[in-house]
């Protein structure tokens, strides 16, 4: 199959390499568009190492082209959405439903070769059927928004509180549109203007390009959501946060965020963590389905697979949320 391979940090080759052969239980899905994340950047920047040669990405709908022994979910032909972690399903954590944190998960374009190539196997339990009708430019979005909707059922705000989101790339924006349709008050963060004007007009009532300008906001905002994955966010954000405020951190920053103690416990902040996703799936393409949760506005570019390269070394580009890779 066609892969795009990533050889050295910053250096992707398109090349030929084995298709994977689906095992018992496993599916093979012949992938049609993937998205392009932060982790992907990452790990072709040389931040986050992974194993290389490695197929990259994990964002990717497509068709069912084979199924392995006692696969019985799907057809050949459907149409599918990969859900990219791998939950071993035998810990302690799994048994607890925490499959986002089990110990041994396999997660796809790290662990694995991922999703930028023409085929992938996946165990059919983490794939899911799209829905009659949603395109695939929106069903590439719903590991996305699966990040978003479970970090924002940790901190789910009344009608009227006043909530940030700290940091408007992607999965920001969908933090924004979750938390209007929440009936929210809601205010938005970011340095880059193309991504405030689209916090905006998906619903963001205030829109700040800096910490300075939000500073006559101190400790006014009841729920923040921390998107952004920068040193100084957590600092920020505490001084914030109202009294009893909550934040939720789904952000990964390069260095570890100092730890305010002494302001969390006088205001007795709860700082939740979150890691991508649990049993959102379905409920998010349903969201999407109904386009409650709009993400058109947000897929900047489609490129094709050649052109991953280029994409990556595009991605910190203020004018870029999403690009999506098409395969053909």
């Amino acid at each position: 199959m066609k892969a795009a391979v990533l050889v050295a940090p910053g250096r992707i080759e398109i090349a030929d390499i084995p298709a994977p052969e689906p095992r018992p239980n496993e599916v093979l899905v012949r992938l049609r568009e993937a998205g392009i994340c932060g982790t992907d950047y990452a790990v072709y920047s040389g931040s986050v190492r992974g194993p290389l040669p490695l197929v990259l990405g994990h964002e990717a709908v497509g068709e069912i082209a084979a199924l392995g022994a006692g696969a019985t979910r799907f057809q050949v032909g459907d149409r599918v959405v990969l859900q990219p972690n791998f939950a071993c399903g035998a810990c302690d954590m799994c048994r607890s439903g925490r499959i986002n944190i089990c110990r041994h998960k396999v997660r796809l374009g790290l662990d694995v070769h991922g999703v930028f190539a023409e085929y992938v196997a996946a165990p059919e339990s983490f794939v899911w059927a799209l829905p009659e009708g949603l395109r695939y430019e929106a069903a590439v979005f719903a590991e996305p928004l699966s990040v978003a909707f479970h970090g924002f059922r940790k901190a789910l705000p009344d009608s009227g509180e006043r909530v940030l989101v700290y940091g408007a790339g992607a999965i920001g924006l969908l933090f924004v549109q979750l938390a209007v349709l929440a009936g929210a008050d809601v205010s938005a963060l970011d340095i880059a203007e193309p991504r405030l004007l689209l916090a905006a007009n998906l619903g963001a009532k205030r829109v700040f390009r800096s910490s300075l300008e939000l500073e006559p906001e101190a400790g006014t905002f009841s729920v923040v959501y921390e998107t952004s994955g920068i040193l100084e966010a957590l600092g920020h954000i505490v001084a914030l946060c109202a009294p009893g405020g909550r934040v939720v951190l789904t952000g990964l920053p390069e260095k570890e965020y100092p730890v305010l103690s002494t302001l969390i416990t006088r205001k007795e902040l709860s700082i939740l963590g979150s890691m991508i996703y649990t049993d959102e799936f379905p409920a998010v393409l349903d969201l999407l389905k109904e386009e409650r949760v709009r993400v058109a506005p947000l897929l900047t570019e489609l490129r094709p697979l050649e052109e991953l390269g280029q994409a990556l070394a595009d991605f910190r580009s203020p004018h870029r949320v999403k690009t999506v890779i098409t395969i053909p």
